[in-house]
């Protein structure tokens, strides 16, 4: 193997741009990447008649590895006519996919404000360890908030420090126990996830190139995927939406890279109507 493809995609929990939702259409403008990191997936929600999209996308990908990662946990319970609960949560989330198995991963809150009567919710990033054939990488899928500058900017700025830290915290785990039955207890005789420095950084950041969120990823060191010869392309991952607010076409969806990476190329799928997004892809060198 001498690359990998990525995509990000905010699935917009499978509504398409013709008003339906079609899980399977937004799964198969992505499904030929190794790694597929998609924002805005539903569990228990009425709006998509309670679906499992988790359980629905591992069931079109049943040969890759996935982990999920709830912004949102909250009940969605109802209690039967012999007095039961049928215990269920309403959740969403981002869901990380890959052809190489994940040795780790963890959900991440970032800050959040009580903005009020304004519309704002929980975010988190998916930290996620790929063992690709060339070496493990670090996958962050992030969906930053809608609600105003100054939280994405808190929120990159944690995240971007996380993102540093994890390599002094080290791996899901360290150390061993003090006998063998105990080794076995804990199951650390099992390999120990590493805490690789290569990063993959992508998600909705809902933030154009020129915004100080994008400034403050691009100072910590990452480079723009979309960009990789310096030419400028201006490229559209979110239409024109007057609904949503949107009077212009913009670019708010990212493939960011840590050094470790060298970028072969990279595309964004504006023909596709799955979502009120266009997915974003980038084909990356590993260097070891």
């Amino acid at each position: 193997m001498s690359s990998i493809s990525v995509a990000s995609f905010n699935i917009q929990y499978s509504l398409g741009a013709d008003n339906a939702y079609d899980i399977k259409r937004s799964i198969d403008v992505v499904r030929d990447a190794d790694i597929i990191c998609l924002q805005e997936i539903d569990r228990n929600w009425r709006r998509t008649k309670m679906a499992d999209q988790f359980a629905e996308i591992q069931a079109l990908l049943p040969d890759r590895y996935a982990v999920f990662g709830p912004w949102l946990d909250v009940d969605a319970s109802t209690i039967n006519p012999d007095g039961s609960v049928d215990n269920r949560r309403r959740q969403g989330g981002q869901m990380t996919i890959s052809r190489y198995p994940i040795a780790s991963s963890r959900v991440i809150h970032l800050p959040k404000l009580d903005t009020g009567p304004t519309m704002n919710m929980w975010s988190i990033f998916v930290e996620s360890v790929v063992m690709t054939p060339i070496s493990p990488v670090r996958v962050i899928n992030l969906h930053l908030t809608d609600s105003s500058e100054s939280s994405r900017i808190e929120e990159i700025s944690f995240l971007i420090d996380q993102c540093t830290k994890a390599t002094l915290e080290g791996g899901a785990w360290n150390g061993e126990a003090w006998d063998a039955e105990s080794m076995e207890h804990w199951q650390l005789n099992d390999p120990a996830p590493p805490m690789p420095e290569a990063i993959i950084l992508a998600g909705d950041f809902n933030a154009e190139p020129d915004s100080p969120v994008i400034e403050r990823v691009v100072e910590a060191g990452y480079h723009d995927t979309w960009q990789p010869s310096g030419t400028f392309r201006p490229g559209v991952t979110f239409k024109t939406n007057p609904d949503q607010g949107t009077d212009s076409d913009m670019r708010i969806d990212y493939i960011f890279v840590s050094s470790h990476f060298d970028v072969i190329d990279s595309s964004i799928d504006e023909s596709t109507g799955a979502s009120d997004h266009q997915p974003v892809w980038a084909r990356l060198k590993v260097n070891k």
